[in-house]
């Protein structure tokens, strides 16, 4: 079963995470994994060591880049290169850019209020120790809770969007003042990213088309980047056919309010899955504790909305009534689900370094495999299997409902300690 079956997102990122699907051939199972760094990673030498071993094999690093004791400049440069390197995307996972939880767009919020509020959401999107705009092409953020037919009163999302315009126009001008500083040392061994013009998305945002890769002018002397800290995998080439991040795109992820906590309402979760649909040139899809991906239901937004990741039904909510609403009545779209997989399917893992799973090709017969690396293949392997079993199970109870609003793309998030 393809995993990008009818899947056609305007959303760079997840544009960029189909092409990796399709390309990079040392995804565990074939599966766009987004690996989370522990807290056992709270130093840049333990990040980048953490993120050079799993890179060739992940397809997003989520980053606690708040818990990093010397975090720094230094640091971002560092995994941007190995992002480059080994092709995958960053996410800054430590911090949620709006705390406040069902409340900006609520009806009974003074305008004004909402306003300083969501200003004082941009400055920690793009500003502060971590500026988590300038080089994250993933962010998390808590919905803004706006009525599900009144999306367009939402300010949240559109500041957050504009923020990233500005930090990205900032980037870009940092980068091509550096390249004409350093024009006439220019040779032909140095390597050079091409900028690809930009098309607008439907909502007119150029910074987020899927055609714009994120590519930018740089030669790789104007990068500082030390390696002392960083081990190179002497089996990952460049020149493997997967194409580079796109280091200019940038993202949020909305966070699903989970169905068995009580401080959630039905409400708020099906406003926070109507303003994804509404956004989704520039929200990718949706953070979630619920096991979806092992809990395989189907890949269309109903079964979202309708079902928690139990499979528990949604009583509060059709899905005639989803279907009326216009942000959602759009089947050319696609958001992703970015769910946990348990850590219990861990268990029984023991390291073998003389094992290559399937994906792995050292250059040389006799090197390791990373610990971390044998770590993903074992649990995404156990999720896969439970996930087809569950599936089975799903297709012999019945046949599929109509589709109804955009396709989910489901990616499985593993903690690798």
């Amino acid at each position: 079963m393809s995993i990008t079956a009818d899947w056609s997102p305007e959303n760079p990122i997840l544009a960029y995470l189909q092409t990796l699907i399709a390309t990079k051939k040392t995804l565990p199972y074939g599966q766009p994994v987004v690996a989370h760094a522990s807290v056992n990673h709270i130093d840049s030498a333990s990040l980048l060591r953490l993120a050079a071993d799993i890179g060739p094999y992940i397809a997003i690093l989520q980053i606690p880049a708040d818990a990093i004791d010397d975090w720094s400049s230094d640091t971002i440069e560092q995994l941007q290169h190995l992002s480059r390197k080994h092709r995958f995307l960053l996410w800054e996972a430590s911090k949620i850019l709006n705390p406040l939880v069902n409340f900006i767009s609520r009806a009974d919020t003074p305008l004004e209020t909402r306003q300083v509020l969501v200003d004082l959401i941009k400055k920690s999107y793009t500003s502060g120790p971590l500026r988590t705009a300038t080089w994250s092409n993933l962010a998390t953020c808590w919905a803004p809770a706006a009525p599900i037919d009144q999306q367009e009163n939402d300010i949240l999302i559109p500041t957050l969007r504009l923020a990233a315009r500005e930090a990205v126009a900032t980037t870009a001008k940092i980068i091509q003042t550096e390249i004409s500083a350093e024009t006439n040392n220019y040779s032909s061994s140095d390597e050079v990213e091409m900028v690809i013009p930009y098309t607008e998305t439907s909502n007119g945002w150029k910074e987020f088309s899927p055609n714009n890769t994120g590519s930018v002018l740089r030669k790789s002397s104007t990068i500082s980047v030390t390696t002392e800290s960083v081990i190179p995998h002497a089996h990952v080439h460049t020149d493997d056919g997967v194409p580079i991040p796109p280091l200019l795109a940038r993202s949020i992820a909305l966070s699903l309010p989970s169905t068995t906590e009580y401080a959630f309402t039905s409400e708020f979760r099906q406003s926070t899955i109507v303003a994804a649909c509404a956004n989704s040139d520039f929200v990718a899809g949706f953070a979630t504790s619920e096991p979806f991906f092992v809990n395989h239901r189907g890949n269309d937004i109903c079964d979202l909305a309708l079902f928690d990741g139990t499979g528990n039904p949604q009583l509060d909510i059709s899905a005639a009534k989803l279907a009326t609403l216009p942000y959602v009545n759009g089947q050319q779209k696609s958001l992703g689900v970015f769910s946990l997989v348990p850590p219990s399917l861990s268990l029984g893992f023991e390291f073998d370094p003389t094992v290559k799973p399937d994906g792995i090709t050292p250059s040389e017969s006799d090197s390791e495999t990373p610990y971390t690396a044998q770590y993903l293949y074992h649990l995404v392997g156990q999720a896969v299997a439970l996930r087809e079993k569950n599936r089975q199970e799903q297709e012999a109870s019945g046949p599929r409902k109509q589709s109804v609003g955009p396709k989910l793309i489901h990616l499985p998030v593993v903690i690798v300690v």
